[in-house]
């Protein structure tokens, strides 16, 4: 009986341990309250791992604000798998807080020119050669654990 009883209390304590952290889950809701951290998660979140059939649903965005101008990189994406507008709003305000940060933080940054990227499909996903930011990339490029 003791031991039905302790299975069911712990059941139960874990049941409540994945709902709350269900609820710190992050989330566009309070888009302009989120960090750039919290952005970056949604942006690899949205990106996936870019799997595409055909190397023609593999598309660039500009991303990042060097502080000499231009964009530090383009993120590599598929169109058959992320939602290109909620994407691009996404990179939008990713794009405000880099600048934001690049200036709090007095960054620096080479005036060289960010060209775009020549795309290929490997092993079923989109990748970039150059200036890209592939898929996982965002996350290494703001120290952020997966």
């Amino acid at each position: 009986m003791k031991y039905l009883y302790n299975l069911l209390f712990y059941s139960a304590f874990l049941l409540i341990l994945i709902l709350t952290a269900s609820c710190e889950e992050i989330s566009t809701d309070n888009f302009e309250e989120l960090t750039i951290e919290e952005i970056a998660t949604l942006i690899d979140m949205e990106v996936g791992d870019a799997q595409a059939e055909n190397l023609s649903s593999c598309q660039v965005i500009p991303i990042g604000a060097k502080p000499c101008g231009g964009p530090w990189g383009y993120l590599v994406y598929s169109e058959e798998v992320s939602d290109a507008q909620n994407l691009k709003q996404l990179v939008d305000r990713y794009n405000e807080l880099d600048e934001i940060r690049m200036k709090e933080e007095g960054y620096g940054s080479t005036c060289d020119y960010a060209t775009e990227p020549t795309l290929s499909l490997e092993s079923g996903s989109c990748h970039g050669n150059g200036y890209a930011w592939n898929p996982g990339d965002i996350l290494e490029r703001n120290n952020i654990n997966n």
